[in-house]
C-alpha cells in the first residue's frame, strides 16, 4: 500500500509490476506501458458511424413511441448492413451511439422545449422482421369425439408477421398456454407446414415459414422460459418484451385475434363476443365441432380467406400477394432442407424435465422408454435431460450433457402413439372411477378402448346415416283393411293402365 502511495497507482499494479521485474530484472520490465485509447475516441469503421447516426438522427425521430426503441433502433442497423453487405454491430456498440443521442437529443429539447420527435407507429418491410405472438380463449365450445358433448372453449396461439399481416402459425389447444404451447407455435413458425397440414388432413397452400428475427411479446410466464430464451438466443432471435399493462404496442396480434372471432359467429357452439345474455342463448347446447374439426376449420379460415382478402393495412392488398412480393426482394431466413437439422431445431425448444435412469430404462408420464445408452448412463448414476413433444410421446430426446440428444422409443414397441392431452384425459377418468393407481398398461388399455369405442361410433353413425337416406326413398303405402277391400265396387281391371298402382320401390 505504501509503494502504491509512493508511485501513484493501485496496489494491484504493484504486484504486478514485482512479477514482471522477478520475470526479467532490467529497469524496462518496470516502464511505463503505452497508454490505451482515449476516451471518446471510435473504433467503428466510418461507414458504421454513419449508418447508426442516421437511423438515430433520420429514422428513429419518424416513429412514434416504441415499446424497446434500442431494440428498434438495433435490428434498423442490422437491416441496413445486411443489404450493404456489411458486418453489423454489436448490441452494445449501438447502445453506447443511443445513450450518446438521448443526451444530445436532452440538450436539444433543453434549449428548444418545442423540439418533440414526431409520432410514428411500429412497421417494417422486411418479412419475419418482427413477429407478434399471442394467445386467446376462442369464443367456441366443442364437443369431444366420443360422446358428442361440450368439453370447454379451446386456447388459440396465433403467430402474425407484422410486415405483411400474413398468419405464420397457429396451434390449438384444450390447456392453458404453457411454455409447450410457445415451442411448439415457433416451430411452425419456422418449419414448413406441409407435414402438420398432411397430418390433420388438410391440403391448403400455406407458404409461410422461416426464421423470425425479432419476437414481440407480452409479459406471460409462458414467453419467459428457459427454453425458449436458450432456443432464440442459439438462432439469433431477438425476444422484446410490451411495457406492462400496455396492450396497444401489439395491436396488430390483437387486431388478428379479434377478426377469427368475429368469423366464429356463425360456427356452432359460438358464445359471441359479448357475456351479455350468453347464459340464454346457450351456446353450448349447440355445439357440434370437435377439436381437431374446429382446427381444420380455422386453417380454411387462415390460409384461404384471410391470406386472399383485402387488408386496409397493406393498402387494399392481400397479405398473400405481399408475402410473394417482399420475399423476392429480401431473403427469408430459412432452415436447410435437412431432417436432422429441422429436428434438432425443433428438440432445441421443446419443453423439458429432468431425470434418472432405473433398471427398467425411463419413465416419462408413466410411460416407460428405453435405449442401450441408458445402461451405461444408469452405471454413471447421471440425471439426463429429457425433453418430449407434447403431441407424440411415442418417443423422447435424452441427453446427459444438454447438448447431444439420442431418441427413445417405448420400451414396449406395441404401444400406439398418444398425446399428453390424451394421457392426461385418460388419468382423469381412471382416477374419476376410483382406481387407487395408475400404470402405463392401465392407461394404454383405457386409450384402446376410448379409440375402439370412437370407431364403433363413427361405423355407427354412418350405418344410421344411409338407413335415413334409403327410408327417405320408400313411398308410404295405402293402409288397405279387409273392409275397404269388401267395399270395392268391382274388381280391378289392370290392363287400364289410368288407374295407380301402389308398391314399393327398392
Amino acid at each position: 500500500m505504501r509503494a502504491a502511495q509512493l508511485l501513484g497507482v493501485h496496489w494491484t499494479t504493484v504486484y504486478r509490476l514485482r512479477k514482471r521485474f522477478l520475470d526479467d530484472p532490467v529497469a524496462s520490465a518496470v516502464s511505463p506501458r503505452p497508454p490505451g485509447r482515449k476516451d471518446g475516441s471510435k473504433r467503428l469503421e466510418p461507414k458504421l458511424e454513419e449508418i447508426i447516426s442516421d437511423v438515430l438522427t433520420n429514422w428513429l425521430p419518424r416513429k412514434r413511441e416504441l415499446a424497446h426503441p434500442l431494440s428498434d433502433v438495433h435490428m434498423e442497423v442490422r437491416r441496413i448492413c445486411r443489404k450493404l453487405r456489411i458486418g453489423a454491430p454489436s448490441r452494445n456498440t449501438v447502445s453506447r451511439r443511443w445513450e450518446r443521442h438521448k443526451d444530445v437529443m436532452a440538450a436539444q429539447l433543453a434549449n428548444d422545449p418545442n423540439a418533440l420527435i414526431p409520432p410514428g407507429h411500429l412497421t417494417s418491410e422486411i418479412p419475419l422482421e418482427i413477429v407478434q405472438i399471442d394467445h386467446t380463449q376462442a369464443d367456441v365450445f366443442v364437443v369431444d369425439e366420443i360422446h358428442r358433448k361440450p368439453i370447454g372453449r379451446p386456447w388459440l396461439s396465433v403467430a402474425i408477421d407484422v410486415a405483411t399481416r400474413c398468419v405464420v402459425a397457429i396451434y390449438l389447444s384444450m390447456e392453458r398456454p404453457n411454455a409447450a404451447t410457445v415451442a411448439l407455435l415457433l416451430t411452425r413458425v419456422v418449419l414448413p407446414k406441409e407435414p402438420w397440414l398432411s397430418a390433420i388432413g388438410s391440403d391448403v397452400s400455406w407458404p409461410m415459414y422461416g426464421i423470425p428475427l425479432s419476437l414481440h411479446l407480452d409479459n406471460a410466464a409462458e414467453f419467459k422460459s428457459r427454453a425458449l430464451r436458450a432456443g432464440c438466443s442459439e438462432y439469433g432471435i431477438t425476444l422484446t418484451y410490451r411495457p406492462v399493462g400496455r396492450p396497444h404496442f401489439g395491436g396488430h396480434i390483437e387486431r388478428m385475434n379479434r377478426t377469427l372471432m368475429d368469423r366464429l359467429r356463425g360456427v356452432p357452439g359460438a358464445t359471441g363476443n359479448s357475456v351479455k345474455g350468453r347464459k340464454e342463448r346457450k351456446p353450448e347446447k349447440y355445439a357440434a365441432l370437435t377439436l381437431a374439426e374446429f382446427e381444420r376449420w380455422l386453417v380454411l379460415e387462415v390460409a384461404q380467406r384471410y391470406h386472399h382478402s383485402e387488408h386496409r393495412g397493406l393498402m387494399g392488398a392481400t397479405p398473400y400477394s405481399v408475402w410473394q412480393a417482399l420475399t423476392q426482394s429480401a431473403l427469408v431466413q430459412v432452415l436447410p432442407n435437412d431432417p436432422d437439422i429441422q429436428l434438432r431445431f425443433l428438440v432445441q425448444f421443446l419443453p423439458m424435465a429432468i431425470r434418472t435412469i432405473q433398471s427398467d430404462g425411463l419413465t416419462l408420464f408413466y410411460i416407460h422408454y428405453w435405449h442401450p445408452i441408458f445402461a451405461a448412463w444408469r452405471v454413471a448414476r447421471k440425471k439426463v435431460y429429457v425433453r418430449y413433444h407434447p403431441e407424440d410421446l411415442s418417443r423422447v430426446f435424452v441427453s446427459a450433457n444438454g447438448k447431444d440428444y439420442v431418441e427413445a422409443r417405448y420400451a414396449d414397441l406395441r404401444r400406439p402413439r398418444i398425446s399428453l392431452w390424451e394421457q392426461r384425459e385418460v388419468r382423469r377418468i381412471l382416477r374419476s372411477q376410483g382406481q387407487p393407481s395408475v400404470s402405463e398398461s392401465l392407461i394404454f388399455r383405457t386409450l384402446e378402448q376410448q379409440r375402439d369405442l370412437v370407431a364403433k361410433a363413427v361405423s355407427s353413425t354412418r350405418i344410421a346415416k344411409h338407413s335415413r337416406e334409403r327410408t327417405t326413398n320408400v313411398l308410404p303405402l295405402p293402409a288397405w283393411t279387409p273392409a275397404a277391400l269388401e267395399a270395392a265396387p268391382e274388381p280391378i281391371d289392370y290392363s287400364k293402365p289410368a288407374i295407380p298402382y301402389h308398391a314399393e320401390i327398392w
